[in-house]
């Protein structure tokens, strides 16, 4: 029943259009799997070289075999029978399910509205789709804060899953009858092929700063992964804040792209299509102007900060030109929520507890500089540094804190498999605390508790760095901890009274 020799697969159509038609192929054919934990009979294996268990390769699809795998598709060559061997086949594995899926189960996609950059991907994709729900239109979610059609998301294990993971979820929501899916880009996806097989529409980008440089090396190799976005052959828009001084990337990207896009920027600071001026902040958000081609606007947003203007007009931008009329989509920003765990808010009496995803220097920086400008005593900081991730950025870390806050507490994040030790040292290293307000609470909740019992009327508290997260991974196990939480049962204790344990926001 199976062919005896191995055959080199240049394009999806190739499985099913060789010269010579291999009848595995044909029969029951079921789509694809990256587990062979979970194979189903009539499904083909891929086989993805692992760089934590190169050995088992063969193992794992061998296993895949024995349960009924119709084949399989390696990176490389393998000692068995029934391989095709596609050294790129993490870029097309998402375009073959796609075209399984669609092939199989007849339902439009969604149209594709993607976000990139270092900060702001889960709160514009969440302001989009919370845009768009307002006009009473299905959107799906797909990013760091969970997965799925508003207002029910599903937590995620990655920023933007593996491609065949994300084509099903993709053709799922459209089942379901979404029409449009916001989902953040993260250079890791783009870089590995996990958007290969998505129509991408709509494209914006926030902003580029330090952040996963373990895995990329230098900021320029990072801004090039992100500008991937730009040069999808499905792009019709790109959305650029040109405010950043990596925006050129992005833009000779899209400007190089032979689909042609139309190119929009936008800024709180200079000409651009889309100008941002007259802000004016409060502790219950900002209002400010919008100069367009179709006139100017005010708006009345209930979100802190001054980055969350930036992403809030992207979103508005991106829901644009979706097809909806900017007017009525500039109505609706009052009812705005935002994404978990970005510049979250409880408050208790005259204090302000803020709850931020902020993990690296540029964004505690930045959440900790629009803070300034609303606090009436003084502002904190409370953060830490993840495990097993780029080390550079840890003394930078406490620096952006010293900057801009006083007083301020380190404590840990994720140390995951690290020596806590190691990363408290990284964070000390070279730096000067006699001119400042440091306290060194190596637990979480203790430190948090400490900010809340010594924080007086007037000051704002940040707790930074883990935002939606509810665990805290050590010695590489989750444990459940969640800072909202911990924020309102410490209030609670101090006033000696219950509370929901939910923040008001």
């Amino acid at each position: 029943m199976y062919p005896s020799r191995k055959i080199v697969v240049i394009h999806f159509q190739d499985i099913f259009h060789l010269e010579n038609p291999l009848p595995w192929m044909f029969e029951s054919f079921q789509g694809f799997c990256l587990d062979s934990r979970y194979i189903q009979a009539g499904q083909i294996f891929i086989a993805l070289n692992s760089y934590s268990q190169p050995e088992k390769i063969l193992q794992f699809a061998q296993s895949a075999l024995e349960q009924g795998a119709l084949g399989i598709v390696s990176e490389t060559e393998l000692a068995l029978n029934h391989v095709l061997v596609c050294p790129d086949v993490r870029q097309r594995m998402g375009e073959w399910q796609k075209h399984y899926l669609q092939a199989t189960d007849l339902v439009p996609a969604t149209r594709m509205l993607a976000v990139t950059g270092t900060n702001g991907k889960t709160t514009i994709t969440r302001l989009v789709a919370e845009l768009l729900t307002l006009r009473d239109r299905k959107c799906a979610v797909m990013g760091t804060t969970g997965n799925g059609i508003l207002p029910h998301l599903e937590a995620s294990s990655h920023t933007t899953l593996d491609a065949l993971h994300l084509q099903n979820l993709l053709h799922d929501f459209a089942k379901k009858g979404a029409e449009f899916t916001a989902l953040e880009a993260s250079s890791h996806g783009l870089e590995q092929g996990r958007l290969q097989g998505c129509d991408i529409e709509i494209a914006a980008y926030s902003n580029l700063s330090r952040d996963h440089l373990d895995y990329h090396g230098t900021l320029e190799v990072y801004a090039e992964a992100k500008s991937r976005l730009f040069k999808f052959p499905s792009l019709k828009v790109a959305v650029i804040n040109i405010d950043d001084e990596h925006a050129h990337v992005m833009l000779d990207a899209a400007s190089s792209n032979s689909a042609h896009p139309k190119i929009l920027t936008y800024s709180t600071a200079q000409t651009a299509d889309y100008q941002v001026f007259g802000i004016q902040y409060s502790l219950n958000g900002a209002t400010f102007r919008l100069k367009t081609a179709q006139g100017e606007f005010e708006v009345q947003s209930p979100l802190l900060g001054h980055f969350n203007i930036e992403n809030l007009v992207a979103s508005l931008i991106v829901a644009e030109q979706a097809g909806f009329d900017l007017e009525q989509l500039i109505a609706t920003v009052p009812q705005l929520q935002g994404a978990p765990g970005r510049m979250q808010v409880i408050r208790d009496q005259e204090r302000l507890f803020v709850i931020d995803y902020a993990h690296t220097p540029d964004a505690l920086t930045q959440v900790l500089k629009t803070l300034k400008r609303h606090v009436e005593n003084q502002l904190w900081a409370v953060f830490g540094c993840g495990g097993n991730r780029d080390r550079g950025k840890r003394p930078l870390m406490t620096k952006a804190a010293l900057e801009q806050a006083n007083p301020i507490i380190i404590t840990s994040d994720n140390p995951r498999t690290e020596d806590p030790k190691q990363i408290f040292d990284d964070m000390k290293r070279d730096i000067d605390f006699s001119q400042h307000d440091v306290h060194e609470i190596h637990d979480r909740r203790e430190a948090i508790k400490y900010a809340v019992q010594y924080a007086q009327s007037g000051d704002i508290v940040v707790i930074a760095g883990k935002g939606h997260e509810n665990y805290q991974e050590i010695d590489g196990v989750r444990h459940w901890f969640d800072d909202v939480v911990e924020v309102q049962a410490a209030i609670d204790a101090q006033h000696h009274q219950p509370h929901s344990a939910y923040p008001v926001q």
